[in-house]
């Protein structure tokens, strides 16, 4: 399976103008992502901000699945030292 063919967890983006002075980018769920002046915020940097989200989402999703393969990785170490073949290469 290549890396395109990963399903990636999708993301939608919005503003919150609720408050007339400060523009908030949230998650589709309402998660905070960043908080910007309504005068001095521009499409680059909300854009840049929901990258940066999303980058951190996917390391995040990474590195826990590296953890699940530690974790059955870890399982098998003990299964095989069960069975006497700790340390070899097998």
């Amino acid at each position: 399976m290549g890396t395109e063919d990963i399903p990636f967890p999708k993301f939608d983006y919005h503003l919150d103008e609720t408050d007339p002075d400060i523009v908030v980018l949230r998650r589709q769920d309402g998660t905070f992502v960043a908080a910007f002046s309504a005068r001095g915020a521009t499409e680059s940097s909300i854009v840049e901000a929901a990258r940066e989200d999303y980058r951190e989402l996917i390391r995040v999703y990474w590195e826990r699945q590296g953890e699940a393969a530690d974790d059955t990785a870890d399982d098998t170490a003990d299964d095989t030292a069960e069975f006497g073949i700790e340390g070899r290469d097998v």
